[in-house]
C-alpha cells in the first residue's frame, strides 16, 4: 500500500486512512524516515483517527513513551508511541522497563526511529517507510509482514 502527499496535512490524512483500515490491538508499527520526513504527522492522523487531539500528540523525544487512553471500535484502547531517537542500543530500552510496549494488547505501539531498536521490534510489525521526494512530496510505502508460523 501507498499514499503519495503534498503537505503536512495530506500525510495526517494518510496516517488517519492507515488507521481507518488497518489499525487493530496488538499491533506494533515502525515508522522509518529521514529527520523532517513526516514521521510524527503520520502518527497524529493515526492518533486523530481514535478521536485523540492531534494537537496533543507530540513526538516524545525527550519522554522516550507517550501514552493515549482512547477508544477503538467502541472498546476502551490505548495508543503507544516510542520516539528511539536517543537510544544507542537496544538494550536501554530494556533498561527502562518500556518492552512490554512492544507486546501490547489492548493497545497499538508506535514506533519512530526503530532502527535503533531493531532486534527488538516484532517480526510481525506493520513497517511504514516516509521518503522524502521533494521538499513537500512525501512518498509512504506500508508493508504488511508475511510471518511464518
Amino acid at each position: 500500500m501507498q499514499y503519495r502527499t503534498t503537505s503536512p496535512e495530506e500525510t495526517v490524512r494518510a496516517g488517519k486512512a492507515f488507521a481507518d483500515d488497518h489499525l487493530r490491538p496488538g499491533m506494533v508499527v515502525v515508522v522509518h524516515g529521514e529527520l523532517g520526513a513526516g514521521k510524527t504527522h503520520f502518527v497524529k492522523g493515526i492518533a486523530g483517527a481514535l478521536g485523540i487531539d492531534e494537537r496533543e500528540l507530540t513526538s516524545p523525544t525527550f519522554a522516550l513513551a507517550n501514552e493515549y487512553e482512547c477508544m477503538l471500535n467502541g472498546v476502551p484502547f490505548a495508543l503507544y508511541h516510542l520516539d528511539c531517537y536517543r537510544f544507542e542500543k537496544p538494550e536501554e530500552l530494556l533498561e527502562l522497563g518500556v518492552e512490554d510496549y512492544l507486546y501490547p494488547r489492548n493497545a497499538a505501539t508506535i514506533v519512530e526511529w526503530p532502527e535503533r531498536i531493531a532486534e527488538l521490534i516484532p517480526k510481525d510489525a506493520i513497517r511504514v517507510q516516509i521518503t522524502v521526494v521533494t521538499e513537500q512530496e512525501r512518498l509512504i510505502a506500508i508493508e504488511q509482514p508475511t510471518v511464518q508460523v
